[in-house]
């Protein structure tokens, strides 16, 4: 911790301090699981941002030696058995060292946007101050969400992986249609697959900005190997037992490297 103003995310644990989405991400880097490296701004310093706090995050910033990170909300109440909140708080990609105080505070005010303030009247829970995660960005070459059980059927035997070209947001925000390849869970071969035709791809520019590019006939073939397919499989299964409950996974694949971008519950499979 840097003069108790941030958390290093290695040692993000306590959720009243760096929210569900941190705590989660600290244990997985701890453990050994590959995350990408980052710091958390407590919940303590929630609409606080003073000059000392902007010199800190400049300094951690600059000491986490990466070009663009992702700024993304942690809620105290974020990734939990009750309530994934997912989707409802607000994440940045892409951002470089002059955007990131704006975009700190920028994730602050998504906790009372009108979506987030509906989801949580809807889980009968109150909105609260959230931490904000600072974490380096994966520019991932394919990347997307895998559930260790399937999501619609509820079947735990199952494990489904979606997965598309470029950065994960196209994917989770649902501007594609992913390929999905769906895994026994006993034996680990593939029970089914369904490719489809991307179109275009989510990509960081040059200059760091979100663009579509065109994927052509690459975005009719199959986006993981059969290596790829058994690799993300693996991840979900040993994450699943890791936190002893179904899990919802974003990852990407970065040239030979497969990365963990966040972990939660599978909340309705928890709480049908």
């Amino acid at each position: 911790m840097r003069d108790q103003l941030l958390v290093r995310l290695r040692d993000a644990s306590d959720i009243s301090i760096v929210g569900g989405k941190a705590s989660a991400l600290g244990t997985m880097l701890r453990t050994g699981f590959r995350v990408p490296d980052g710091f958390v701004l407590p919940a303590k310093a929630f609409n606080k941002m003073t000059p000392q706090l902007e010199n800190v995050l400049m300094h951690s910033f600059d000491e986490l030696d990466a070009r663009f990170v992702a700024v993304r909300s942690s809620a105290i109440n974020e990734d939990g058995i009750d309530a994934a909140w997912a989707g409802q708080l607000d994440t940045f990609l892409n951002c470089i060292r002059n955007e990131l105080v704006q975009k700190v505070k920028s994730c602050w005010k998504s906790v009372n946007t009108e979506r987030a303030q509906s989801y949580a009247l809807q889980k009968g829970i109150k909105s609260s101050r959230i931490a904000v995660i600072v974490q380096e960005m994966i520019d991932s070459d394919i990347s997307g969400v895998a559930f260790s059980a399937h999501p619609v059927s509820g079947n735990e035997a199952l494990v489904v992986i979606e997965a598309g070209l470029g950065l994960g947001e196209a994917v989770v925000s649902g501007e594609i249609t992913p390929d999905t390849y769906i895994v026994n869970k006993e034996d680990g071969q593939l029970a089914e697959k369904h490719v489809a035709m991307q179109k275009r791809m989510r990509i960081k520019s040059e200059a760091g900005e979100n663009i579509w590019e065109d994927v052509g006939d690459k975005g009719s073939a199959q986006k993981l190997s059969a290596e790829q397919i058994d690799d993300v499989y693996k991840l979900t299964v040993k994450l699943e037992k890791f936190f002893a409950y179904p899990v919802d996974v974003e990852w990407a694949i970065k040239g030979n490297t497969l990365y963990v971008l966040q972990c939660r519950p599978i909340t309705t499979l928890l709480h049908p």
